[in-house]
């Protein structure tokens, strides 16, 4: 039985709180959805939609400028009109959010503009003398922000991040610096260097490593490396920035050495942090390690009937781990107690470079970690026959299973179409297949997905 304004309140209007809101709406509960400022979340509004308008404008720029490897001439320049790609951007993310916006509207649950915050008595304050409070469970989905590195003078250059590449308009800069290889570094040094500004990408650790698939990163590597227009500098440390003239100088740090680099812009990309600066999480007993809020299985965080989804968890920044965690914390917040809880198993990673990087379950290492006896087979993908009608000269496929049983416990690909085949890889791993089933499964011929039979007949 509820007492207080609502069943329960929602935090945060992206992905995992319209979600959650619409989740504990759906079972019954009074619910309100507490959101400072624009609807639509970072995915629509500057993340996953927005970069992939911009990388598809980029990667039609690329492979025009290489038609002539398929017998194909073009007869003038190619040119990548810098101000019309942000305009379709644009234009697209528009569409996006007057969809995710129809959707909120019919979620059955009343959206609040406000910044709401948490009391000592666990009641949200959203500012001006009101106070609402909710009778069943209150929900924090109040998002990220980016991630910044404490490189000596940052604090007297320009930075950019990934939201103020969102807000471009006219040209792109001649020169870039990005720092960090993430998702979001990745993908956007790729689209500069495409449309033709000089990138240099600097990064503390190997390519892939913190997925556990550094033996694909390798592979990354050489695919980069052959781009226009990209450098390297992997593994290095940017040491010290400075202003020089209208440029920044960097100090970089590789091998033993320090070298100068000169740049006009300079990109941090380091990921992203849990958005939870002033809502008085510690005066309303929920705990933080780190940036991270504390939670169990059941995304309650040490105080009882409140719960955490999202980017504001700390880990798995993607949007459907959002959409499955603002599911279960909507659905423990209206029934009043911690029910479901939050499986992993099946996490999946995409990073949309070309070729695309996809990930599902456990890399070798972190298989066996989890105490698992699994073995890995490793396949060059582009060595292969539908890689090689299509021009993919870089890609590497890795299957883990456990030995004996066979039970697949995770893949990892870089290959042309990699962020569509990994579903095939997941759904297998729902119904905890083995090798032998992926053997008994048709794969077309000529593809690039039936490669996956190589990986098990060297697994089985």
């Amino acid at each position: 039985m509820s007492t207080g304004d609502y069943d329960v309140i929602v935090i945060g209007g992206g992905t995992a709180g319209s979600r959650a809101a619409r989740t504990a709406a759906a079972r019954g509960a009074r619910t309100a959805m507490i959101n400072d400022g624009e609807l639509g979340g970072l995915c629509i509004l500057r993340g996953c939609m927005p970069t992939k308008a911009m990388l598809a404008s980029a990667h039609a720029a690329y492979e025009a400028r290489h038609l002539d490897r398929f017998g194909v001439r073009l007869e003038g320049r190619v040119v990548p009109d810098f101000p019309a790609i942000m305009e379709r951007k644009r234009r697209l993310v528009r569409r996006f959010q007057q969809a995710k916006i129809r959707g909120i509207e019919a979620g059955g649950y009343e959206v609040i503009d406000a910044r709401g915050r948490l009391t000592a008595d666990g009641a949200v304050d959203l500012g001006g003398g009101r106070t609402l409070r909710a009778g069943r469970g209150v929900v924090l989905a109040v998002g990220s922000v980016p991630s910044m590195l404490p490189i000596p003078g940052i604090d007297d250059v320009p930075v950019w991040t990934s939201d103020d590449v969102m807000a471009l308009e006219d040209a792109p800069p001649a020169s870039l610096v990005v720092q960090g290889a993430g998702p979001i570094g990745l993908e956007l040094a790729q689209f500069f260097a495409r449309i033709g500004t000089e990138v240099l990408l600097v990064n503390r650790s190997p390519l892939l490593g913190r997925c556990g698939t550094a033996h694909l990163g390798e592979e990354l590597r050489r695919a980069l490396e052959a781009e226009e227009n990209l450098e390297l500098a992997v593994p290095a440390k940017i040491a010290r920035v400075a202003r020089d003239g209208s440029a920044i100088r960097f100090e970089i740090e590789q091998d033993g050495t320090t070298r100068t680099h000169r740049a006009e812009a300079f990109l941090m990309a380091v990921g992203r942090r849990p958005a939870i600066d002033d809502l008085g999480l510690e005066q309303a007993g929920v705990r933080v390690d780190g940036h991270a809020v504390v939670h169990d299985e059941h995304l309650q965080t040490t105080r009882p009937g409140v719960y955490v989804a999202g980017d504001a968890t700390g880990h798995h920044e993607i949007l459907h781990i959002a959409n499955q965690e603002g599911e279960v914390a909507g659905h423990n917040a209206a029934a009043g107690r911690p029910e479901r809880t939050i499986d992993y198993r099946l996490l999946m990673q995409v990073i949309f470079t070309d070729p695309p990087f996809a990930k599902v379950g456990q890399a070798l290492d972190e298989a066996r970690a989890a105490g698992r006896d699994a073995v890995e087979a490793v396949v060059d993908v582009g060595t292969t026959g539908r890689a090689l009608t299509m021009g993919a000269e870089f890609g590497r496929w890795s299957l883990v299973a456990e030995r004996g049983s066979g039970e697949i416990l995770g893949s990892a690909i870089l290959a042309p179409r990699a962020d569509e085949i990994i579903h095939a890889i997941a759904a297998v791993m729902h119904w905890r297949g083995t090798v032998r089933d992926i053997l008994a499964l048709p794969w077309y011929h000529p593809t690039v997905s039936e490669v996956v039979m190589d990986l098990a007949r060297r697994l089985s």
